[in-house]
């Protein structure tokens, strides 16, 4: 081997091992890389996934908000009677025209009258019902 092959292979390991060197700095740098992006990665969906309750949350409210003001609504509601409803007395409904009124009649007895016919009922015979 001559002086110039020697020193040409020992300039070729000289550059291959400059090159590894690089290669493997290049190699840590990418690792490095990769892991803060993973991590940020892991930020960004917690983040997703709080913003995502956050809005669930404030939906909730939001519905919990609408429920409170109807039941003080009703509370008010039940607090407070209505005008004139309760300070007349119903008013029966006019008839309509053809139609005739119809009354009740209602038939005063005696005294005397009202125990004769309570006996009258009390003496018939009651039919005994059985039911299966």
């Amino acid at each position: 081997m001559s002086p110039t092959e020697i020193e040409e292979l020992q300039q070729r390991k000289i550059d291959l091992e400059n090159e590894l060197q690089s290669l493997d700095d290049k190699e840590k740098t990418l690792n490095q890389k990769i892991n803060t992006l993973e991590e940020k990665w892991v930020v960004q969906e917690k983040r997703w996934a709080v913003q995502e309750l956050e809005e669930k949350v404030n939906a909730r409210r939001e519905a919990i908000g609408q429920l409170e003001a109807r039941l003080n609504e009703l509370e008010e509601k039940m607090k407070t009677p209505p005008a004139k409803e309760h300070d007349e007395a119903p008013k029966p409904p006019e008839p309509k025209v053809g139609e005739e009124a119809h009354q009740e009649e209602i038939v005063v007895m005696e005294p005397e009258a009202a125990a004769e016919r309570a006996l009258e009922s009390a003496e018939e015979p009651k039919k005994k019902r059985r039911f299966f």
